[in-house]
């Protein structure tokens, strides 16, 4: 064997190591949020509406929370960031910008609403019970006695201009009235309205090689093709 096709091989191994790397860093971590100061949610079976008014046209206040350690490539985001979530209606399909923070670049796309409860009668819940007010309504009332929690899941990808992640959670709100009464309210058109909170987690999406990493990873293994290949006698 050639003992100059040894130090060959592992030039090639090197190269394959030394240049397979992400393209940049993940977005990762948890994310809480509430409505800004004198805020909160207006909802119906139609639309949500968040208060008080954002930074942008057609969007609420919220601040993010104790519990938001979400770091990403410009950084890292925590308590007290204000931003800015999207109004809902129904139909909407996809919504980008669903939710963005000052000062950052992070863009939550949101994907999905609920599911709700299957179960619609709302009238005869035992406490702990749930239902939701019509099929297919992503939100869910849970009976509390005279209060109802009201809670919808929410899911979509993340960017924050050069890496895409996942996050999911749900948003929770207490009304100051009964499974029945809510879903009457609701099915008439009507809207309820109370202060809010989220809790969400962001993880990453696959890491996926920069093209160059690609090319690298070729040479490499050609290379290393070529260094162990044995010498004829």
């Amino acid at each position: 064997m050639s003992y100059l096709r040894i130090p060959l091989a592992m030039l090639a191994a090197v190269t394959c190591f030394v240049f397979v790397k992400p393209a940049s860093a993940n977005v990762i971590g948890s994310l809480d949020v509430a409505n800004c100061a004198g805020g909160g949610v207006s909802f119906s079976e139609l639309s949500i509406s968040w208060l008080p008014t954002g930074s942008q046209a057609g969007t609420g206040c919220i601040d993010t929370g104790a519990g938001t350690n979400l770091t990403y490539s410009g950084g890292t985001l925590g308590t007290g960031v204000v931003g800015d979530i999207m109004n809902l209606t129904a139909g909407g399909g996809s919504v980008d910008q669903f939710m963005t923070f000052q000062g950052t670049t992070l863009d939550f796309v949101l994907t999905g609403l609920g599911p709700g409860s299957a179960n619609t009668n709302c009238a005869g819940l035992t406490i702990g019970q749930s239902c939701s007010a019509s099929a297919g309504s992503p939100f869910v009332l849970t009976n509390l006695g005279a209060i109802t929690l009201v809670s919808f899941t929410a899911n979509g990808t993340i960017d924050d201009g050069g890496v895409t992640g996942l996050w999911s959670g749900g948003f929770t709100t207490q009304a100051l009235a009964t499974t029945a009464a809510i879903q009457s309210t609701l099915l008439a058109g009507g809207t309820v309205s109370s202060t809010y909170s989220g809790q969400f987690d962001v993880t990453s999406s696959p890491s996926v090689p920069e093209p160059s990493t690609i090319s690298m990873l070729v040479a490499g293994a050609g290379l290393l093709l070529f260094g162990l290949k044995p010498r004829r006698a």
